[in-house]
């Protein structure tokens, strides 16, 4: 799935689109589905359907909004929809596209690099989009409750500690090469991304 930092981004640039009121509950829902710490609850928060290693593997965004028609009236919420039409941009133009699942099985080392890419994207990131000032967004914020069971708000203040924390980087990465991706694929994702989570977002609010 995309990085912290990229949804973030995407998070910003939908907010932009939809005159979102309330853009710090925004960021922070955005974030909110990767606040799991196990592969079964993540499994959970991102409403998966469909395996892996047969490429059916899906984010069912749709039983989302109907398990919370109310909660994605809220930022938060609207926030969190976001973050799940996002991985499913991500699994459909990034993961099977590239054949991560057969590689990775193949050569295991090979999630070490797309971590240690990650890492490296973040600057590159927040330097290309000049967005340094998302994380003193998210870090005003804070979520007391929200029916949104498949996550814990205990757990997503770690997680959205962690987020800042990606918002910390070193020149050395800046310059340093990519080994799993390119930067013009992730911001071909950043762009499929924005423009879906907007038109769905958009069908939604005029429904």
């Amino acid at each position: 799935m995309g990085s912290r930092v990229m949804h973030m981004i995407i998070a910003d640039h939908v907010s932009k689109q939809l005159e979102i009121t309330d853009k710090q509950l925004f960021l922070l829902g955005g974030i909110a589905p990767d606040a799991a710490y196990t592969i079964a609850k993540k499994s959970q928060s991102h409403f998966y359907e469909g395996r892996l290693d047969d490429g059916t593997r899906h984010v069912n965004y749709n039983r989302f909004i109907e398990k919370y028609p109310l909660d994605i009236q809220s930022e938060f919420g609207l926030g969190y929809l976001i973050h799940l039409i996002s991985d499913d941009v991500w699994l459909k133009q990034v993961y099977f596209r590239n054949d991560l699942k057969n590689r990775t099985d193949a050569d295991p080392q090979l999630l070490d690099r797309w971590h240690s890419d990650f890492r490296k994207l973040n600057g590159k990131l927040i330097t290309h989009f000049d967005c340094e000032n998302l994380r003193n967004e998210l870090m005003d914020t804070f979520l007391l409750s929200t029916n949104i069971s498949e996550i814990d708000t205990e757990n997503l203040q770690q997680f959205k500690e962690e987020t800042i924390g990606d918002f910390k980087f070193s020149k050395e990465e800046l310059v340093s090469e990519l080994e799993v991706y390119a930067v013009e694929e992730i911001l071909d994702y950043i762009d499929a991304a924005t423009e879906k989570a907007i038109d769905i977002c958009m069908e939604f609010i005029q429904n």
